[in-house]
């Protein structure tokens, strides 16, 4: 996900309060040293740092420099203090061994192939303390299950998702608990919830971020489908069936955390 707007589609996406929730509920507290891993701008990681007070540290990590640019430009903004940005790849983070008591790492591994989501998963135990906790949350079902639409409109979306190979994962979520088990994480824990739940007209602010999706994605989308005008009337007639009231669509979030063994 390059696309320059991309970063704003993350900020627009991201539900402060339903962030406090998630992550009280794997673990982040006060006085933790903690990294969001695949930041973004770190809409996320802004929320880290509130709930971990000043006692504590937040790094955000990722590896597109603009995106690190315009994280420091809003938390500079909000006067967020206890926050750092680092460019660089989960695959091989730059940060040192042993570091955090919290890790965090949210719609990231959708993007990554299955021996790099082992991996990542490994270098991310690496760089917790004894005890640390580990938490992600993805996806499991992303853009896929409908019901309702049009059986040309579905075989064209299922034609982009499997277009994207091995850039996109759709049922990484369900993937997440035995990755954990195979590292050697303790306490696993494994919370399952609606993410994508519309039975009816989905609302404006969701119509805007699966608009922004379709930006993000117009390159494979005009490749796979032969021609812009193709992927234009594949966009506009999916929004359409977002906005129709006997519609329903929805997927799964995964949130799974695990301890690094003492």
């Amino acid at each position: 996900m390059d696309s320059a707007s991309e970063g704003n589609r993350l900020e627009g996406k991201t539900d402060p309060v339903e962030m406090v929730r998630q992550l009280r509920l794997v673990g982040l507290a006060p006085g933790m040293r903690a990294l969001d891993a695949g930041a973004g701008t770190g809409a996320v990681a802004r929320v880290m740092a509130e709930l971990v007070g000043p006692t504590g540290k937040v790094t955000a990590l990722d590896a597109s420099a603009q995106r690190m640019e315009q994280g420091q430009r809003l938390a500079a903004e909000e006067g967020v203090a206890n926050l750092d940005f680092i460019t660089g790849n989960l695959l091989a983070p730059p940060v040192p061994k042993g570091s955090f008591d919290f890790i965090w790492s949210r719609f990231v591994f959708e993007y990554l192939s299955d021996a790099d989501g082992e991996h990542a998963i490994a270098q991310l135990t690496d760089r917790l303390a004894p005890g640390g906790i580990l938490a992600i949350a993805d996806l499991d079902g992303n853009m896929l299950f409908h019901d309702g639409l049009d059986p040309k409109l579905e075989d064209n979306l299922n034609r982009i998702i499997v277009g994207l190979g091995e850039s996109f994962d759709p049922y990484v979520g369900r993937k997440l608990y035995g990755r954990f088990y195979r590292q050697g994480l303790k306490d696993i824990q494994v919370h399952c919830m609606p993410y994508h739940l519309f039975a009816g007209q989905a609302s404006e602010k969701d119509i805007e971020n699966w608009k922004a999706k379709f930006v993000t994605t117009r390159d494979y989308g005009v490749d796979i489908l032969g021609s812009e005008r193709s992927y234009e009337v594949f966009v506009a007639n999916f929004l359409d069936f977002l906005r129709r009231d006997d519609t329903l669509t929805y997927s799964t979030l995964f949130l799974v955390s695990g301890k690094k063994p003492v």
